[in-house]
């Protein structure tokens, strides 16, 4: 998934990526460990001399039982098939930088191969630091982004182990356990050992410090190293997690259903569909009862805190508003299902639904409407993924129409629409495991292990390596739900530092980004913006752990009068403490970040936020 719509649209997050802020990394040029990396400058010659490089990389993950450990082959040396090595000289802003093209070859005859395009770019005046850029959604594409390259760092990126040109959207996994394997989890670390040792031998020396930095799928990935591979990175900033990747696909399948299906039987479908004027109501029902709210007093058309805002926008007040507006009692409780999120037919969910305050996006991500032709955005991701990720045997491809609930499936076709809730549970076994075929009564548990990035004890990472892991993920975000990001939080705290929250905030934070979108953009004029990796390296490098983050807008978000605001690690709350009286906490002009403090919820208790749980609301 990619940060304002869904990958099956082909956009690479990695491009995304915008700097806020050149002055925010002026310590990576002094920092004087790394300083060695300009010992040797390179030349075009030896971006050239790459070519003939023999590259034999040992990869410690694979060890005696990396196979078993894992769930699948891991090579003990990855050796590399350069395919370009250009160097490329500076242009505007872009320094010049030796790029390198290859590919590795992942799997064996027993299980498969495969092979992982990547590439890895080299700034001549290297800082001595590598960062990894994350994906997004299916992905299938190498980024030629030149991110970082101007604050000096190496840079990488992979396709996943396909190509998004042959193999569109999801259809690189039909049939392929090899493909779904590396995108599950293999292709980033191969990819990953694979540029450390061409750093390596590029500039003579191994970096100093290595970074993850990744949103949404690169959330995931990032959220799968802290996981399974503890030693590749020194830090990790994941946000907007697609981590529980079974789960979410699920909720997104659900979200959506609801408005798309034939209810009454006459074949057409859409029968609860809402229209963007209800939408529109909806959100305006929301900011009328949650925009000012507790720690937040600003009225900014932001929903500050959606778990405070679910203890006083209820149940009824959505049947308030569907009793004014003409709807439908199916259409009323389609509102109430998005919310809830997808539960069995007995009432038991299997994960959460959007948040309130997401509403603003819901005609482009979730409802199906005339501005986004009745196919809702995150459609180009779940409508599919269901037929090639979720079961670990497809059951059949799309029907030629996703968005057209009237054409059922022929012969070798399976409709996203007939996705059961009841027996096809995230971690439910498959009737045939192995041989197929695939039966309505498959669960999600085999892909899980494959995909997920659920585990909440990450004792080798933060604890025995001190890593540091920066979490964020925006309120407003329409694509991923943010509340299961909080609840992967707490569950690391109570997992991997036994609940003691002040050991575990010593090596991970969680940021929450009111107004933000999925990873970028959101409400109009919301300050949502801000250099992810900046305050991760002073914290790997310098130990200044980020008691709060300064956020401005960004190109999404941007108004004339401009928007400066803090962000402050969970549970804390920006809290504003300017000027006021007269409306001036209203006014544009006393938003700036010395306004705010990083304060506990007024009414905040241990767990409070599993109350939207009920599923009714």
């Amino acid at each position: 998934m990619n940060h304002t719509t869904s990958r099956g649209e082909n956009h690479n997050p990695a491009g995304r990526f915008v700097l806020f802020g050149l002055v925010l990394l002026t310590f990576a040029l002094c920092f004087c460990s790394p300083a060695t990396a300009r010992d040797h400058v390179p030349t075009p010659q030896d971006c050239a001399a790459l070519m003939t490089a023999r590259l034999s990389i040992p990869d410690d993950a694979a060890g005696e039982h990396g196979h078993a450990d894992q769930g699948a082959f891991l090579a003990k040396k990855i050796t590399p098939t350069l395919t370009s090595a250009m160097w490329n000289p500076a242009t505007g802003s872009v320094p010049e930088y030796c790029r390198v093209e290859g590919f590795i070859t992942t799997g064996n005859t027993r299980e498969g191969v495969n092979s992982v395009r990547f590439a890895v770019n080299l700034p001549t005046q290297w800082n001595g630091r590598f960062v990894a850029l994350g994906d997004g959604g299916h992905d299938g594409v190498v980024s030629t982004s030149t991110v970082r390259l101007d604050q000096g760092y190496a840079t990488a990126n992979s396709d996943m182990g396909h190509d998004a040109t042959i193999f569109p959207g999801a259809t690189f996994a039909f049939v392929n356990r090899p493909r779904e394997i590396d995108y599950g989890w293999r292709a980033v670390h191969v990819s990953t050992v694979a540029a450390k040792g061409i750093i390596h031998s590029y500039y003579d020396h191994p970096a100093a410090f290595s970074y993850w930095d990744g949103c949404s799928t690169g959330g995931r990935e990032g959220a799968v190293e802290a996981q399974r591979f503890p030693d590749d990175f020194d830090g990790i900033a994941a946000g907007d997690l697609f981590m529980n990747a079974i789960e979410i696909a699920m909720e997104q399948v659900w979200s959506s259903a609801i408005f798309f299906r034939d209810v009454n039987g006459d074949g057409v479908g859409f029968d609860n569909n809402i229209s963007q004027s209800d939408i529109d109501a909806l959100r305006d029902a929301v900011l009328a009862k949650c925009d000012v709210l507790g720690n937040d007093t600003i009225r900014d058309n932001v929903v500050g805190n959606p778990l405070a805002c679910a203890r006083v926008f209820t149940s009824a007040d959505i049947d308030a508003l569907g009793a004014s507006r003409g709807l439908t009692a199916g259409q009323i409780q389609a509102i109430k299902d998005v919310y809830a999120g997808p539960h069995t037919s007995a009432g038991h969910r299997w994960y959460k639904g959007k948040s309130l305050g997401t509403e603003f996006s819901w005609g482009a991500f979730v409802v199906p409407t005339p501005a986004n032709h009745f196919f809702p955005a995150q459609g180009g991701f779940s409508m599919e993924f269901v037929n090639f990720l979720w079961f670990e045997n497809d059951p059949g491809v799309p029907t030629a129409r996703r968005n057209d609930p009237s054409l059922l499936p022929g012969p070798g076709e399976y409709r996203w629409l007939d996705f059961n809730f009841d027996t096809n549970t995230p971690t439910g076994p498959t009737v045939h495991p192995g041989t197929g075929p695939w039966t309505p009564n498959d669960g999600g548990g085999f892909m899980r292990a494959i995909l997920n990035a659920s585990e909440t004890d990450l004792t080798p990472f933060l604890v025995h390596r001190k890593g540091k892991y920066l979490l964020y993920h925006g309120w407003a975000d329409g694509l991923i739900g943010a509340e299961p990001t909080v609840d992967y939080y707490d569950g690391i705290v109570r997992d991997t530092f036994d609940g003691d929250t002040v050991r575990a905030q010593e090596t991970v934070r969680l940021f929450m980004v009111p107004g933000m979108d999925h990873c970028v953009g959101g409400v109009r004029g919301a300050a949502v913006g801000w250099d992810k990796l900046a305050p991760l390296v002073d914290w790997v490098e310098n130990n200044k752990a980020p008691d709060s983050i300064i956020v401005t807008q960004d190109a999404g978000t941007k108004t004339p009068q401009g928007n400066e605001r803090i962000i402050c690690p969970w549970p804390l709350q920006p809290t504003y403490v300017g000027v006021t009286g007269g409306g001036a906490e209203n006014n544009p002009a006393n938003w700036v970040a010395s306004n705010f403090r990083c304060q506990p919820e007024q009414h905040h208790a241990e767990g409070d936020h599993d109350a939207s749980d009920k599923g009714d609301r």
